[in-house]
């Protein structure tokens, strides 16, 4: 996410919500490192019940991933009442639909340079800490390949 989409797209208008759980042994607050997603568009949550993750996957009309490690793609003309809509992408985990991910973002990052369009907005990741080093690893894969 990190260098796929936020490194190669630095003046897109977008908000990235990273929802941080404890789903494996030895997660914990105290021992997250936001996982490289570093850059100010990213605002870090943690949720650890996973109310979030557990909500998101039961309530998200065309939702396609468990409720961590998965990623959801809502556009500017998102609304959030009772359920968020249109939903326009999702998937798990976030490492290996990076680029389904970066394809549904494209043309929001087309629109989003007009400036009287609203944010994309994603919403991802939710995953477990454990996760963080293939995603670190895929990461810097793609930031190879992309160059």
């Amino acid at each position: 996410m990190q260098s796929e989409i936020l490194k190669a797209h630095p003046q897109a208008r977008l908000r990235v919500y990273a929802i941080w759980v404890s789903k494996v042994f030895g997660d914990a607050r105290h021992r997250w490192d936001a996982a490289g997603l570093t850059d100010p568009r990213v605002v870090h949550l943690w949720d650890e019940p996973n109310v979030s993750g557990e909500w998101l996957a039961a309530n998200v009309q065309g939702h396609q991933g468990g409720d961590w490690d998965t990623y959801l793609l809502f556009g500017p003309d998102a609304t959030w009442t009772s359920q968020p809509t249109p939903l326009r992408s999702s998937g798990s985990s976030v490492a290996s639909e990076i680029d389904q991910l970066s394809r549904a973002l494209s043309p929001l990052l087309t629109a989003s340079a007009a400036p009287e369009q609203p944010h994309p907005v994603a919403c991802a990741p939710v995953r477990s800490l454990q996760d963080r080093s293939r995603a670190a690893d895929t990461a810097a894969q793609s930031a190879i390949r992309t160059r």
